[in-house]
């Protein structure tokens, strides 16, 4: 079944190469210039508008990331798409992207702070204990939002039904959601070493999308 699916991801990607590698420079410059001004925030004497800078980027990113799924929802199932398919999605994807992107900035900023706090502050065997549950916790939260968007674009389940299927799948798929992390990482280190135009946000996208999909066919066989 992986094996599928990495096959059909790279011909979905080889045959819609120039789509993709538009929208991948789309999330470099758009990415590349909330850096350049998180950096400028970070500088000021007080902390809180780098705080507000990074929510805000966090939310803008996950806006464009929900606007692609709609059309990398279209290219797993075997439609023609444009790249001005993706831009008409974004209207579309603000409410969602926003709360998303809201929800994730909110949990690393928390969890950051709380496993410093507990794992070195606290100096104590139970702030030990409680760090590495809070650490684990995050892990497997990371885990499942592998699915969230790729069940919005599939399924247009409202965003309580996302985030609940997206931990129904994780603990019903423990093993191939942990199969398709690692996967998820090799991806963002060849997207680095492509500078982002290969595969990048929207290879990435296209790989969960297809993934999911092949899920969907498992459980309508059952």
């Amino acid at each position: 079944m992986f094996g599928f699916i990495l096959k059909k991801s790279f011909c979905d990607g080889w045959d819609n190469l120039l789509t993709l590698v538009l929208s991948n420079l789309v999330f470099v410059f758009t990415g590349f210039g909330l850096f350049l001004l998180t950096g400028l925030c970070a500088r000021a004497e007080m902390q809180w508008p780098f705080l507000l800078m990074t929510v805000v980027s966090v939310m803008v990113l996950s806006i464009l990331l929900f606007a692609y799924s709609d059309t990398a929802a279209h290219i797993a199932n075997f439609d023609g798409i444009h790249i001005v398919d993706f831009f008409k999605s974004i209207p579309g994807a603000l409410k969602d992207g926003a709360l998303f992107g809201l929800m994730n900035a909110a949990v690393f900023m928390i969890s950051t702070f709380s496993i410093r706090y507990y794992l070195f502050e606290t100096g104590t065997l139970i702030g030990f204990g409680l760090g590495c549950a809070i650490f684990w916790i995050d892990f497997f939260y990371l885990l499942a939002m592998q699915w969230f968007i790729p069940i919005r674009a599939l399924m247009k389940n409202d965003f309580k039904k996302c985030f609940k299927k997206s931990f129904i799948l994780l603990f019903d798929n423990t093993g191939f959601t942990l199969l398709m992390f690692l996967y998820n990482l090799i991806q963002l280190a060849l997207s680095v070493v492509c500078i982002g135009f290969f595969p990048s946000m929207a290879g990435i996208l296209i790989g969960n999308t297809n993934a999911l999909r092949v899920l969907l066919y498992k459980y309508d066989y059952l």
